[in-house]
């Protein structure tokens, strides 16, 4: 074991030694370099190497400032691979400007890791302080720095100052002693800057002050989706997206290189470059380079020749119709050897048509667009490519208007003169669009083979003609900017085929709300539909010219028409014709007469001659035109109204007279159980169903009842007939007692006594003596009057059995009897004075009776103190026998 150890101390030894006498380092030469600056802040070391030495260290040290300041030491190792390279690099960044102060290198080789060579001599880069001056200096000074980074600031002072403070961006930093002329600052984070970049000063301490702008802008960024295409393989595009844009003009610079080509390096804009295209390359190798005061970067993209051609369509134009259009363009560049077809697409359809190419050297493509819409606005867009490659991209779209669908509707009304007939032609436009496209109208006369053409201005839309009895054809087209539109026909019927006199017009109820609803019996000759005729100003209150002529067309399947409330007016007569469209021509069928919304009549009836009057009953007749078509509704009757004159206003009648149809100008009503000889006021007003209208008024007086007056008269008379048709039995015995009690015989005497005593009697009876009470009667003679000599007895004063008292004064009895019995009229009866007798002196009253011839009645006088009786007194009298 301990033999062993031996031989191999033995051989380390021999082999180390030989190591050491081949690596002497005082057989070797000093590793010589060259120090320079790149930049302010980066030292470059280049030094030569010997070939035959493999396994070489190199140990360098960096030191600041003319003390030497050790800043940093490093070994560089060189590779195997490396180690035939004549000259090696190595380069160190400072982070403090170098010209702030003194920067040396010194370097040493190491071999095998263990052998250490000698050091070099210091190589020292300057500052600017080892060369005189007198001003402030500060660094960087004018520099583009990059983002993000932690700069130094630094400020050189001349000899004998030293620096007192350091400004950057407007705000005082700590300072850094470097030297005793030299002081620094440590910015972090640097934030970009703008065009003007950010302001640092210093100052000394003898007041003296500089001040310098730097830049802050961001390392080159990579270009993004880079990419190369030709439309005409004339000239190749390249673009990429570059990504941030700069924060400073013009810092960032790119360059295009086209591998494998002879074109020098192309300058390019931001986002897009050219170049021309190689004839013999089927592939291109192409390179964005991006370069700024940081770096530069780059970016590369390999493609073959034909995958990147993209046609594009040029000159695109279209030429619209009213349902197609024609779409043509040209594709320009040299494809000659390479087939080309294009897509045509349409918006907002999104049909898509494949075009192929002609064969020109201008490529020259066309198509026709169809089924598209009237007056509709369409968009179209091309794309082209090479056959079997990949579609280029759409063209802007081309918008065109397709023209407008124009149809004419014509209808006409006929008008029957001696010897022939007028016709008026009327047609109304529809058109998808503006109708200035119309430029005139074409009206065509076809007439017994004859045919003849006349021509309208686009503002009329009416003709007339003159035609016979037979039937003819009428047709319309309108003239457009892009040709004509389908002609509308209609069609005359002859003269001798048209029966519409015996059509009853039916009545038509319409709504003020949903308009009018019309609803007709099938046809069946109509062939081609139905026709609906109306004038628009109502019926009889204009003439119905072409200005307000309306009509509606509809299917032969439908038999019903509805119109809208808005075209019509209220309390207007409206008539509807319906026409059945036959072979020959249109015939009338139907017409309907209605109302949108009846009104209140507006006139009144007028009162016809003089009423029939009776005691109860009163006639009138009036006059009013019921079918007249001015009527804001139909007529449906009368209100006839009668009222007493001496009663109130409520109390009166009402009587509804409907339309006699036999009679459609006149009415008239007997009103009966009215009362004789009375005044009547009478009112009579037309009726609609909306309600009565003015009023026509008159006063009439019932004429006297005389049979009833006679009636009056005989039921009294009729009455006392009877009477005595039934007493006349007893007649005799009724005469025999009243001339007993009121009358007496003339040949008996009556002494006084017996007078005295009858009259007593009778003053009792009749209460005759008492003062208070003044008892008359009257007396009323009928047959014949006393004699004279009777009348003198009574008003003779020989009385000696007793005395007369006078009446008094201005009342004499024999006056008042000479003037009653006197009178020729004897059965007006008489008066006479009844005196009260008594035998002594007795205060009497006297009396006023009268006689009649068959009775005797007395009356007690109303008022006693006005009665025609006086007080006096009687005495007994002798009567002459």
């Amino acid at each position: 074991m301990g033999q062993a150890l031996w031989h191999i101390g033995v051989l380390l030894i021999a082999y180390y030694g030989n190591g050491l006498k081949e690596f002497d380092s005082s057989d070797r030469q000093p590793v010589t370099f060259e120090l320079y600056s790149k930049g302010h802040h980066r030292l470059v070391v280049n030094w030569t190497a010997e070939r035959t030495l493999q396994n070489v260290t190199y140990e360098i040290q960096v030191s600041r400032t003319e003390n030497l300041h050790l800043l940093k030491s490093i070994n560089v190792s060189i590779r195997p691979q490396e180690s035939v390279e004549l000259f090696h690099t190595w380069t160190w960044t400072s982070k403090l400007p170098l010209q702030c102060t003194d920067h040396s290198v010194r370097m040493r080789p190491i071999y095998n890791l263990n052998l250490v060579g000698n050091w070099t001599a210091w190589d020292t880069h300057k500052g600017v302080g080892a060369y005189e001056h007198d001003v402030l200096q500060m660094f960087p000074h004018e520099e583009v720095l990059q983002e993000g980074a932690d700069v130094h600031f630094c400020c050189v002072a001349p000899k004998d100052s030293r620096i007192t403070s350091i400004i950057f961006n407007q705000t005082q930093y700590p300072l850094i002693s470097i030297s005793s002329q030299a002081k620094a600052i440590a910015v972090v984070n640097l934030n970009t800057t703008g065009g003007l970049g950010v302001l640092s000063s210093c100052q000394d301490s003898q007041g003296n002050k500089n001040s310098t702008v730097n830049f802050v802008t961001f390392f080159p960024q990579r270009p993004k989706n880079l990419s190369c295409e030709t439309e005409d393989l004339k000239v190749w595009t390249c673009t990429w997206r570059p990504g941030r844009p700069s924060n400073l003009h013009n810092e960032h610079n790119y360059n295009l290189l086209v591998q494998d080509t002879d074109y020098n390096l192309t300058r390019c804009e931001a986002s897009s470059c050219h170049f021309r295209p190689s004839l013999y390359l089927h592939e291109y190798n192409v390179t964005v380079m991006v370069t700024n005061s940081l770096g530069q970067i780059m970016e590369s993209i390999k493609f073959p020749t034909l995958n990147r051609v993209f046609p594009v369509a040029k000159s695109l134009s279209v030429k619209p119709g009213v349902t197609e259009a024609g779409v043509s363009w040209t594709v320009e560049g040299n494809f000659s050897q390479i087939p080309v077809m294009c897509q045509v697409q349409t918006h907002p359809e999104a049909n898509i048509m494949d075009i192929e190419q002609t064969q020109d050297s201008v490529l020259r493509f066309a198509c026709q667009l169809g089924s598209l819409n009237p007056s509709t606005q369409y968009g179209v867009k091309v794309r082209c490519a090479v056959l079997g490659k990949t579609w280029g991209r759409w063209t802007d779209s081309h918008f065109f208007t397709t023209y407008p669908l124009v149809r004419v509707d014509v209808w006409r009304r006929i008008q029957s003169f001696p010897g022939g007939r007028s016709v008026l032609v009327v047609w109304r436009t529809y058109a998808s669009g503006n109708q200035s496209d119309v430029e005139s109208y074409e009206v065509h006369l076809q007439r017994e083979d004859v045919p003849s053409k006349r021509v309208v201005e686009r503002w009329v839309n009416h003709t007339g003609f003159l035609i016979g009895e037979g039937g003819c054809d009428i047709s319309v087209r309108a003239i457009l900017c892009a040709g004509s539109s389908i002609p509308s026909h209609v069609t005359i019927p002859p003269a001798g085929h048209t029966a519409e006199v015996n059509i009853v017009p039916k009545k038509l109820v319409g709504s003020a709300r949903s308009g009018f609803v019309l609803a007709w019996a099938e046809d069946a000759s109509a062939v081609c539909g139905y026709a609906v005729e109306w004038c628009q100003n109502g019926t009889g209150t204009l003439p119905c010219n072409h200005g307000n002529l309306r009509w509606e067309k509809v299917h032969r399947r439908n038999t019903s028409l509805a119109l809208r409330a808005g075209a019509f007016v209220t309390g207007r007569r409206y008539t509807f014709s319906v026409f059945g469209c036959r072979q020959d021509g249109h015939h009338l069928i139907e017409t309907h007469v209605g109302y949108l919304q009846e009104q209140r009549p507006t006139r009144r009836p007028e009162i016809q001659g003089s009423p029939v009057i009776t005691p109860s009953s009163i006639k009138i007749e009036w006059s009013f035109p019921e079918d007249d078509p001015l009527h804001p509704g139909f007529i449906t009757g009368y209100l006839v109204t009668v009222k007493d004159v001496r009663l109130s206003n409520l109390n009166q009648h009402s009587y509804n007279i409907s339309v006699d149809m036999d009679r459609p100008h006149t009415g008239y009503i007997t009103v009966p159980e009215l009362k004789d000889s009375t005044l009547y006021y009478l009112c009579v007003q037309a009726c609609t169903s909306a309600g009565p209208g003015p009023t026509s008024c008159c006063s009439v007086e019932t004429s006297p009842d005389y049979s009833l007056f006679m009636v009056k008269i005989l039921i009294p008379v009729v009455f006392l007939f009877g009477c005595c048709i039934l007493m006349w039995p007893y007649w005799k015995r009724l005469r025999d007692t009243v001339v007993e009690i009121f009358t007496h015989s003339a040949n008996v005497n009556v002494k006084i006594v017996e007078l005295d005593s009858c009259l007593y009697e009778t003053s009792e009876r009749i209460q005759a003596l008492r003062v208070e009470e003044c008892m008359c009667c009257d007396l009323e003679v009928v047959n014949a009057g006393p004699s004279t000599e009777e009348r003198t007895f009574l008003i003779c004063n020989n009385d000696s059995g007793g005395s007369l008292i006078t009446p008094p004064p201005g009342y004499c009895c024999s006056e008042l009897l000479d003037d009653v019995w006197d009178d020729p009229d004897s059965d007006r009866g008489m008066s006479v004075c009844n005196f009260t007798y008594s035998p002594t002196a007795t205060e009497v009253s006297f009396c006023t009776a009268l006689f009649s011839a068959d009775a005797l009645t007395e009356e007690p006088a109303s008022q006693p103190h006005t009665s025609a009786c006086s007080l006096g007194y009687v005495t007994s009298a002798g009567v002459p026998a």
